[in-house]
């Protein structure tokens, strides 16, 4: 049992200094050297959890999807209005982005890889698309509105926060998310209804 937990303290140790090096270096930059040192572990340690850079961009990724993930899943499930947990959960992916460096560097990893990126969108937006049909049938949407396209515009407005980021951190700050939910709700909700949510 402690030889377990102390493979899995070096194979998470591992993944934070990859994701620290890869979110500061780039993936084609970073070398295992580096990462083994920050780890503070061997390289043979390393290789022992990832045979490969690769393989530790690869768990990289898989982590960052599952922080994601457990977030949707969160927003999905909370209850409330389905609105309030659309704009809840963009604030949860852009302080994600902004704290969380395994995430960060997964999802700029994920924009290199092939077919990842597009997985990833696509996952994210039937979250969108589940919590717009939900705020459907509870009468919160205006008359009218496309949930596919409204879930294709959220997904592309969560898209653009993450490329942009890398140049500009404060556009994942809790007022530029707000900022994006002022002009994105009125075409979502009755412009009476606005006020009832916080963004």
């Amino acid at each position: 049992m402690v030889k377990q937990e102390r493979a899995g303290r070096t194979r998470r140790a591992v993944l934070l200094a990859a994701a620290d090096t890869f979110a500061e270096a780039g993936f084609e930059s970073a070398s295992l050297v580096d990462i083994s040192r920050r780890a503070g572990v061997s390289k043979g340690a390393l290789y022992f959890h990832f045979v490969s850079k690769q393989a530790l961009a690869d768990g990289v990724r898989a982590a960052a999807a599952r922080e994601i993930g457990s977030a949707a899943l969160r927003a999905r499930r909370a209850a409330g209005p389905a609105v309030q947990g659309l704009i809840d959960f963009s604030h949860e992916l852009a302080r994600l982005l902004r704290e969380d460096v395994v995430v960060r560097a997964g999802v700029q990893l994920g924009q290199g890889a092939r077919g990842g990126a597009a997985t990833a969108w696509q996952s994210l937006t039937a979250v969108f698309r589940r919590l717009l049909d939900r705020a459907a049938d509870a009468g919160e949407l205006r008359p009218g509105v496309d949930r596919r396209h409204a879930a294709d515009l959220l997904t592309t407005l969560a898209a653009g926060l993450v490329l942009l980021a890398p140049e500009d951190a404060g556009r994942l700050r809790p007022e530029a998310v707000r900022t994006l939910w002022a002009a994105t709700l009125p075409a979502l909700v009755p412009a009476d209804r606005c006020s009832a949510y916080r963004t």
